[in-house]
């Protein structure tokens, strides 16, 4: 990676591009693959990639490491945000000291849950009728103003936007508007097709119309799966000039090299990801203490860990079940991990947990945790709503897929896949040598970061000829 001063302006205009992505490293999630993937190999194959983003502060998955992938022709601009959500957060002035007396730190938890009860709703009537589209809104001004910077200095001829957050296709509509570039939006999740919505019908009106204009502006748009672009196709058939489905996938040379963790000698099942209401592991925790309580699962033979978020902030329900179920000896909770330690815990696993949303209309949806599962070569256990991720589960025979909501099945699966690990301990490297020979040049290719930088390429080029 190199500053922006450092790349000369007059050297091949055709072959420059800028992508708009707030979410960038070394901000790390699941989120960030796409953009960085993208960028990198848009640079090794001759482009020279500018990419407008955010400011370099603190964020919650932060991972440094993620920058060492960029090579010396991605150009890094960063543009200021203000974000109303964050600057009315209460914080704290300064740790707690750990020998404070239990009297002053049962005063101190009873300040921090008034404080909680009184900001926090005021703090989600805010996020709803202001920080619209999302809370990134406020990037937008700054990000206009260095990005016409950026696109009249370097002439660059062609934009790709990905979102969420959607505010990204803003900023590049008002760039379109400005410089008249050409301009893909890229859509990684739907936006007002989304499980996960407001529910304040003026909003959602008003996001509508955003949208529509994205789709009508934009030169083309880009999804993930074909389920998305049918919604897209259907609801804005007049607007979209141009579709093309570019899916999410993994990046091979992420895997040839990863450290194992130690064996322990127990049936290990992993899941690195985020969890909410719709998306949880307390179905599931009971199940496994369930099948304990029955004699059929040796507990001091089993673990499972779980990375990232396991309860989203304000909640703690998913380690009261663990609690209630009495699995503090085989829950290990890790928190955010970096990617490559997170993919380290995949690798030593020996089944990889696939969690997926069970609201209406999920099943268009595939998590990008399941390319990576599939780079890993370990055998997955989906609890998951039939669709887009079970098909692939099934079509390149993956692993088992049940129905997130019926426990009985759940108890079934994870018996099946514990018992073939007590026939069979000795792994399934073979599997997953086969499965990156094919992601080079077999069935698995449409899959690999690689290639699908190579599509977005040929797309831009067809744009700007």
């Amino acid at each position: 990676m190199m500053n922006a001063r450092n790349s000369s302006a007059g050297e091949n205009p055709a072959k420059r591009m800028l992508l708009v992505s707030y979410l960038f490293p070394p901000i790390g999630g699941g989120g960030v693959p796409r953009p960085l993937k993208m960028a990198k190999y848009l640079a090794e194959s001759g482009w020279e990639v500018h990419v407008l983003t955010a400011p370099d502060v603190y964020h919650a998955t932060r991972d440094n490491s993620l920058l060492k992938e960029l090579p010396a022709n991605v150009i890094v601009h960063r543009a200021k945000e203000f974000n109303l959500i964050k600057s009315m957060r209460p914080v704290q002035a300064e740790t707690p000291k750990k020998n404070a007396s239990s009297s002053g730190g049962a005063q101190a938890s009873g300040v921090k849950r008034l404080i909680k009860q009184q900001v926090v709703p005021v703090l989600k009537k805010v996020k709803n009728t202001l920080t619209i589209p999302d809370d990134m809104i406020g990037w937008l001004p700054d990000a206009v103003k260095v990005g016409e910077e950026v696109i009249r200095k370097y002439n660059i001829p062609v934009m790709f936007s990905t979102s969420g957050p959607y505010t990204c296709h803003l900023v590049a509509r008002k760039l379109k508007r400005k410089t008249g570039i050409k301009w893909i939006a890229d859509f990684r999740d739907p936006w007002t097709q989304n499980m996960h919505r407001s529910g304040v019908a003026w909003r959602e009106a008003w996001e509508e119309r955003m949208e529509r204009s994205v789709m009508a502006e934009s030169d083309a748009v880009t999804t993930v799966t074909h389920g998305f672009a049918a919604n897209f196709t259907k609801k804005f058939a007049r607007e979209i000039k141009r579709i093309e489905v570019i899916h999410n996938g993994f990046d091979p040379e992420d895997y040839r090299h990863i450290e194992e963790p130690p064996q322990d000698g127990k049936f290990t099942l992993a899941y690195p990801g985020i969890f909410y209401k719709e998306r949880n592991p307390r179905l599931l925790l009971q199940a496994v203490a369930e099948l304990i309580e029955e004699g059929k699962i040796d507990r001091q033979q089993l673990k499972l860990q779980f990375a990232g978020v396991f309860d989203y902030p304000g909640y703690t329900d998913n380690m009261d079940a663990v609690h209630r179920l009495r699995l503090e000896d085989v829950v290990e909770v890790m928190g955010n991990l970096p990617h490559k330690q997170a993919l380290s815990m995949m690798k030593g696993a020996d089944v990889l947990m696939l969690i997926g949303d069970t609201a209406p209309g999920s099943g268009v949806y595939i998590p990008g945790k399941l390319y990576e599962y599939m780079a890993i070569g370990h055998p997955i256990l989906a609890l998951s709503v039939e669709g887009e991720s079970t098909n692939i589960i099934r079509k390149f025979e993956l692993g088992e897929v049940v129905n997130p909501l019926d426990k009985q099945e759940i108890k079934r699966a994870f018996l099946k896949q514990y018992e073939e690990w007590k026939r069979d301990k000795t792994g399934d490297k073979e599997r997953g040598n086969d499965i990156m020979q094919r992601a080079e040049d077999g069935d698995l290719a449409i899959y690999n970061r690689r290639i699908q930088a190579q599509m977005l390429g040929e797309l831009m080029d067809e744009l700007i000829r």
